[in-house]
């Protein structure tokens, strides 16, 4: 569905490779680790679901144009993160992470399979780059989030070995 449960696979297979100790390690003072940037991966989905849901109750109906999400990946463009989706240290282990990120797709996947595509067309709300964003521009969105972030933990990977 949008490509997420690719997306999410693929970061799933890198994580299998890493050991809770290089996953708490932080590659300089002034980078996440990847355990960070997995907390920083389910606050933003859980966030996302909470807009999506307000879009649905309160939000007007509204067409937008498609947006290039795929450009998501490229880290060259670099985005601060708000305060409310930087990790906090809220997981332990790749093992609390991973259930996190399961509980969030979970609300995903209930939100979108609880509403008609038509709702989930006109309903929108903003991105900070892209503008405003369907929900099921958000919902793709979510999987190129992860693939920006996984180039990040590889990155990560590679400086602390």
């Amino acid at each position: 569905m949008y490509g997420i449960d690719e997306k999410r696979n693929e970061l799933l297979a890198f994580v299998e490779e890493v050991s809770d100790e290089e996953a708490r390690t932080k590659p300089d003072e002034n980078s996440w680790s990847i355990l960070e940037v997995l907390e920083h991966l389910y606050l933003m989905e859980q966030m996302i679901v909470h807009q999506m849901n307000q879009a649905i109750k309160q939000g007007d109906e509204q067409q937008v144009n498609e947006k290039p999400l795929h450009k998501t990946t490229n880290r060259d463009y670099k985005v601060e993160a708000p305060q409310p989706l930087k990790p906090k240290g809220e997981f332990n282990t790749l093992e609390d992470a991973k259930k996190g990120l399961e509980h969030t797709r979970e609300a995903t996947y209930f939100l979108v399979h609880n509403k008609d595509k038509e709702t989930l067309q006109n309903r929108a709300f903003p991105h900070p780059s892209f503008g405003d964003l369907n929900l099921e521009q958000w919902v793709e969105f979510i999987g190129w989030h992860e693939l920006r972030h996984l180039d990040q933990m590889k990155e990560a990977k590679a400086h602390i070995q």
